[in-house]
């Protein structure tokens, strides 16, 4: 879920970023061009015309099979399921301002456990205000209703008698601002998330989820100064609070992320950006002791060739947890990836990462390895072909350590878009 949600206030955050990043803004980081961004123009899909503005359609259908779809350590079952998702964008056409709208769903179906069979989707709306320059205003709203895949770490405590993924609402409320003139720039953002579970069902019998109900509030200010078109320094700090519904056991909270850092895009090289700082999190019950430490986070793309895009990434984040004796996690995640262009119209893609999980008040740490190769196709501006294969194991050690698994998936799909 944390996945989930982060991304969600991602695609708020670069809304205003575009923005931001216009033509002769020395906070543009578009010298380089990642193979995975690089689309031939006659592949490009144009997308339909309504009004002021542009309309995209799509839909997704692919063909998954997995060797342990319920991720145990022992009795593993293997199964093929298929997942069809259709989606559509709308973005409007203005000189000025810009409104988006966007709508998907995702249906999966298994052949033979048909108990895992979902349907989810997801619908937002945002907006972006040009005030002056490159300084605007943005927004926007998220709904979700989802299922948390039953190989997520946090829930691993009762995923290993699940009958069914556990479902999940989701809404995202985000507001912000950009100030920017020649070499400073000013973000800031606030962004609510409310988290609503459903119950666990499990061969016994449901569990109530409620105590895993909770708000999320998030603010943050962030301050660049460019020393040249191509590198800038910056400070960030971003707060939060966690608030739970249900006070059984106190787990509310709040914390804040203190960071600087450095944004680049070098020569034809290297482009990214990296950040360390510091971050906290207090909790209200004096049974849970304050979880604090260094915190940071970097993407880094290199650039050997204009065939090859070398991508590598890193961060260390504090991620809530329903483990009720636990106060959360620290997780430390990272990941190296290459894609490389074999034709104009296919690239080929490998990643490897690792993730530890270090759970604050109990004895339990989660190690992930996942292993990623595939391959993209483009048939013509309206079809595309996908394919790949991946290797994941989680291994858990401790007093409270969980059972661990390792799977295999291969998963090929057809993708249509106008």
């Amino acid at each position: 879920m944390k996945y989930g949600t982060s991304l969600v206030v991602l695609s708020f955050a670069l809304l205003a970023a575009g923005a931001a990043q216009a033509q002769g803004s020395n906070f543009a980081r578009d010298r380089n061009i990642a193979v995975t961004e690089r689309i031939p123009p006659e592949y490009e899909p144009r997308g339909l015309r309504w009004g002021v503005f542009d309309v995209s359609p799509s839909l997704d259908v692919e063909v998954n099979s997995n060797d342990n779809i319920y991720y145990k350590a022992v009795n593993e079952v293997s199964d093929t399921y298929s997942a069809v998702t259709p989606a559509v964008r709308i973005a409007s056409d203005w000189g000025r301002h810009q409104l988006t709208a966007s709508l998907r769903s995702t249906i999966t179906n298994y052949a033979d456990n048909d108990n895992q069979n979902t349907t989810s989707w997801e619908a937002a709306v945002g907006g972006r205000l040009d005030i002056h320059g490159r300084s605007n205003l943005f927004g926007g709203i998220n709904y979700s209703d989802g299922f948390e895949a039953l190989y997520e770490p946090a829930s691993q405590t009762v995923s290993t008698s699940l009958i069914k993924p556990i479902e999940f609402k989701a809404a995202v409320v985000n507001a912000g601002f950009v100030a920017e003139g020649n070499r400073l720039r000013f973000t800031g953002q606030a962004t609510l998330t409310d988290l609503n579970y459903e119950n666990a069902i499990l061969a016994g019998g449901p569990i109530s989820q409620d105590y895993r109900d909770y708000r999320r509030v998030e603010y943050s200010g962030r301050a660049d100064y460019a020393l040249s078109p191509d590198t800038a320094l910056y400070a960030i700090w971003v707060g939060n609070t966690r608030d739970y519904d249900d006070h059984t056991v106190n787990r509310d909270s709040d914390g804040y992320d203190a960071a600087i850092g450095a944004s680049f895009d070098l020569t034809n090289l290297i482009r990214g950006e990296a950040q360390i700082g510091y971050q906290a999190q207090n909790y209200d019950n004096p049974a849970f002791n304050k979880v604090d430490g260094v915190s940071f986070l970097a993407n880094v793309q290199y650039f050997p060739t204009q065939l090859i895009t070398v991508s590598a990434g890193t961060s260390r984040t504090i991620q809530e947890t329903p483990q009720l004796n636990a106060s959360s996690y620290t997780s430390t995640a990272s990941q190296i990836g290459v894609d490389y262009e074999l034709l104009r119209t296919l690239v080929l893609s490998a990643s490897y990462g690792y993730t530890t999980d270090d759970y604050n008040g109990v004895d339990r740490t989660d190690d992930r390895t996942t292993l990623w190769l595939g391959a993209k196709y483009l048939v013509n501006r309206h079809v595309v072909i996908r394919g790949g294969y991946t290797y994941s194991e989680n291994k858990s050690k401790g007093s409270n350590a969980i059972p661990g698994f390792k799977d295999n998936a291969l998963k090929v799909s057809l993708g249509l878009q106008y």
